[in-house]
């Protein structure tokens, strides 16, 4: 190789070093970024700095995700429904012509809710699901299909599980691995279901998946006496999760417009829960 070939061949090989550092600065630069971000999101970074940035960082979420309150603790937006458009038929199962015409986006149930439900559902829909500090927990509820969470960001989740057979359970959906918590949980149809922000964090954004698709339908808020009858221990210990005046028509909720999340408050908690 030539003089000026080496010196070519040394120019590149320079030049591709200071881009891979590049590369490799913004990368670490990133990481540290995120890592700082979810020691905030999850109380973890000590100072108002930090709390500043957790606060910008779930409301730019609910704004560019387009969340809007739900009616069990939170905020949400449905982002899939089989056969459909999402968050067009509020929560119910619909099907538009062209997947009513093929047939295939839609899931055979025995659920007969009322007269005229010949059980069909969407074979699956999926939501962004956000608590955060001022909305921090998910009220009692039962739902028919099974649910898949998916940790996405921020602090984790403590879910409170009841199944059918009156088994109680704690399960921490989040990030730490090691410490014990899982980035995905499967929750069964037909399970009490209540779940709980960790101290001291911001915000937690999280996925479901649900299968046959969610239909409000096959929804209902636990009231205190089934959730004494099923497991007096979890009574005991989650019942100030029980939604004190729950409602059974959730149209309302599709009428919000996404805002920041301070406009939003948990509900008071009834302080008598025995008498729902």
């Amino acid at each position: 190789m030539g003089a000026d070939a080496r010196a070519d061949a040394l120019a590149r090989g320079l030049a591709m070093g200071v881009v891979l550092g590049s590369a490799l600065t913004m990368v670490a630069t990133s990481a540290r970024a995120r890592d700082a971000l979810l020691r905030a999101a999850r109380g973890g970074d000590g100072g108002r700095r930090g709390d500043d940035a957790a606060r910008r960082a779930k409301d730019a979420l609910i704004t560019r995700l387009g969340l809007i309150p739900h009616p069990e603790g939170g905020f949400f937006v449905e982002t899939y429904r089989a056969g459909c458009a999402p968050m067009s038929s509020r929560g119910k199962t619909a099907f538009d012509e062209d997947a009513r015409e093929r047939g295939d986006a839609s899931a055979a149930t025995t659920r007969r809710t009322e007269p005229n439900d010949d059980g069909k559902r969407n074979q699956m829909t999926s939501i962004y699901y956000m608590l955060t500090r001022d909305s921090d927990h998910q009220w009692w509820a039962l739902n028919a299909s099974d649910h898949v969470h998916y940790h996405h960001a921020g602090g984790a989740v403590t879910y409170h599980l009841v199944s059918a057979d009156g088994t109680y359970e704690r399960r921490t959906l989040g990030s730490d691995v090691e410490n014990g918590e899982t980035p995905q949980l499967v929750v069964a149809g037909g399970t009490y279901k209540a779940a709980v922000l960790e101290p001291g964090a911001e915000f937690a954004l999280i996925g479901e998946g649900v299968s046959p698709g969610f239909d409000f339908r096959d929804f209902e808020f636990v009231a205190a006496s089934s959730l004494m009858a099923r497991n007096a221990a979890c009574f005991d210990d989650a019942n100030h999760l029980i939604k004190p005046s729950p409602e059974d028509t959730f149209d309302h909720y599709y009428q919000s417009t996404p805002t920041a999340s301070e406009d939003y408050f948990t509900p008071t908690r009834d302080d008598d829960p025995t008498e729902a």
